[in-house]
């Protein structure tokens, strides 16, 4: 959150790109009822005279012509008819403001969804505190931003009321219309310094928020339930959960403590002033009779409105200027470094790779994680990417699938760095990545979510070759079966099948040159890993196949091994040359022999 202050001209910028979002987000049925609401914004002065109209036409039924009776009824016939177009209007406005909330809501996490999956990803590591910034787009920043044009018709439309109750007021003593509204003022200068305390501890209360949910969120619905059951974490996650939103809690009613006290003692004072305003209608009434009963109903019915509307164009002004700090908070969105796309990209025709003096480190992490990488892997061949956790191998397939960009140095694909063209780059590659996406959907979407689709036969024979058939002909639907925490038949996969679910999707795209595993075999039972081996040639192809693996057996499949240590490359070979050479390889395959004897 930026808490600089906006000056007026940066304040209309932003409100103005508001605006347009805005228009954008509720539609143009929404802006047109919205408008029909200035014509709207005379009813309540059309009532407060009818009702003046109506209390002086009854005063004079006293001791006069019944034929009088007829302007009565007359009037009374018009009150009522302002009155249903007043309930019928504020019917269908209250449909349309609620209509405009499920709107919004889904718009903005469009909006979200949309940042989230195109920005560079240096931002999901909360770059910048993204994440926290996200959520307050995702909630009060979003909202102003898409209510912009719905505020600024009401604030219109009580201007509107405001000067043709003032017109009709002052007509009856313009003292009134004075004091009446003299005592709002306290009212909007209270909220107007409960909006600039609010957004400005806006930024405190999130992140309390934020843990609060994920605390919730491992008690609820997370996929290690069993693991909290097990170790009875609950009651630990119930003290973070407590704790969280407890603070959560604190910081927010600070401020809203704050402001229900001051807004009390001012909404007491112009209460006391309401009652103030009849005590001299009344007393004009005694002096001069002839002022009726008429006038009182007239400012009895107007002088709360006048007082409401006052307060609600002033205090709408402040809002404005709070907005703008949100609605900037909003526009952080267009800010952001996104990745740059073209859906009609084919893949590179040339794709060696190319690391030269490559070194990386992490967004918000001091701790180089590689260290000037040099490597070269030609077309069609097989890379095996080995080392002990936290080396840096994962991390060589994240930059590889340009996902980061290194801090110095270049990596290139055909020759060309591998961040020109970006698509070309992912068109060229086909990834299984170790936190994989489990979609909840069919099987077969799950398998082709982003690639043509296929017939069965050829789709039934991709899923052979990575052993997924064997489960999914089992399924009630085959491949249209629906998989995931929340199918309707609760039918979620193993760690084993997802993962064969995940090398299908990857090993799917056909036109991708260059496959990478990492660790595509960790969920995998041992017969199922055995088969995969077996299989490995078959699947990859003649493409160039950069494998990571903790489990050394499959590396006996490859042309060449990189042995990775605290990010560099410290081994560079063939299998049976890395276990001649008596090196780290050596001793991690020593260490795991037993298990492929």
């Amino acid at each position: 959150m930026n808490t600089q202050k906006l000056n007026f001209t940066e304040s209309v910028k932003i409100f103005g790109k508001a605006l347009k979002v805005s228009i954008k987000a509720r539609g143009a049925t929404s802006i047109i009822v919205s408008l029909l609401g200035f014509a709207m914004a005379f009813l309540p002065m059309l009532i407060s005279l009818s009702v003046r109209k109506f209390s002086d036409e009854v005063q004079n039924l006293y001791g006069r012509s019944e034929a009088l009776v007829a302007n009565v009824i007359g009037v009374f016939v018009i009150l009522s008819v302002l009155y249903i177009v007043q309930l019928l209007w504020n019917s269908l406005n209250s449909y349309f403001e609620n209509r405009n909330a499920i709107k919004i809501r889904q718009f903005m996490k469009e909006r979200i969804m949309r940042c989230t999956c195109d920005v560079k990803y240096k931002y999901i590591e909360n770059y910048d505190d993204f994440k926290q910034r996200i959520n307050f787009v995702g909630t009060d920043a979003g909202e102003r931003v898409a209510n912009s044009v719905g505020t600024t018709i009401s604030w219109v439309q009580s201007i509107i009321t405001f000067v043709s109750i003032i017109a009709v007021l002052w007509a009856v003593d313009f003292w009134i219309v004075v004091i009446l509204v003299a005592a709002c003022i306290p009212a909007i200068l209270i909220a107007a310094k409960f909006s600039e305390d609010e957004y400005r501890n806006k930024g405190f209360w999130i992140l309390e928020y934020l843990m609060a949910c994920a605390y919730f969120f491992e008690a609820t619905m997370s996929q290690s339930l069993n693991d909290t059951r097990f170790f009875g974490a609950f009651p630990w996650l119930k003290r973070k959960f407590t704790k969280q939103n407890a603070e959560y809690i604190k910081i927010k009613n600070r401020v809203t403590r704050k402001h229900v006290l001051w807004n009390s003692i001012a909404d007491i004072f112009r209460s006391c002033v309401y009652v103030f305003i009849l005590l001299i209608t009344a007393r004009q009434i005694f002096d001069n009779p002839t002022v009726g009963i008429g006038a009182f109903m007239l400012v009895f019915t107007m002088a709360s409105q006048l007082q409401d509307v006052t307060a609600k164009i002033f205090i709408a002004a402040a809002q404005f200027v709070s907005d703008a700090a949100y609605m900037r908070d909003f526009f952080y969105l267009d800010n952001l470094d996104y990745e740059k796309r073209d859906k009609n990209a084919s893949p590179r025709e040339k794709f060696d790779v190319d690391f030269k003096d490559v070194n990386f480190t992490y967004p918000n992490i001091e701790r180089e994680i590689l260290h000037n990488l040099n490597v070269h892997i030609k077309e069609g061949e097989k890379v095996a990417i080995v080392g002990e956790n936290g080396s840096g191998k994962s991390t060589f397939v994240n930059l590889l699938c340009a996902l980061y960009e290194p801090n110095s140095g270049a990596i290139t694909m055909g020759g060309e760095d591998i961040h020109t063209h970006l698509s070309k780059t992912r068109k060229t590659l086909s990834a299984v990545f170790q936190d994989f996406a489990k979609y909840e959907a069919s099987i077969r979407e799950n398998i082709t979510v982003s690639d043509r689709s296929s017939a069965d036969g050829e789709l039934e024979n991709l899923c052979k070759k990575t052993g997924a058939w064997e489960f999914i002909k089992t399924q009630p639907a085959g491949i249209d079966e629906i998989v995931g925490s929340f199918s309707a038949s609760g039918n979620n996969l193993s760690g084993g099948q997802w993962q064969k679910i995940a090398l299908t999707r990857c090993a799917y795209r056909e036109n991708a040159k260059i496959m990478v595993l990492d660790e595509p075999t960790a969920a995998l039972d041992p017969l199922a890993e055995a088969d995969l081996y077996r299989s490995f040639s078959d699947l990859t192809g003649d493409r160039t196949t950069i494998l990571i693996s903790h489990r050394l057996g499959i590396t006996q499949l490859v042309d060449r091994i990189l042995v990775f240590d605290e990010g560099r490359i410290v081994e560079d070979g063939d299998h049976k040359t890395l276990l001649s050479n008596g090196g780290l390889y050596a001793k991690m395959y020593q260490a795991q022999a037993q298990w492929y004897e």
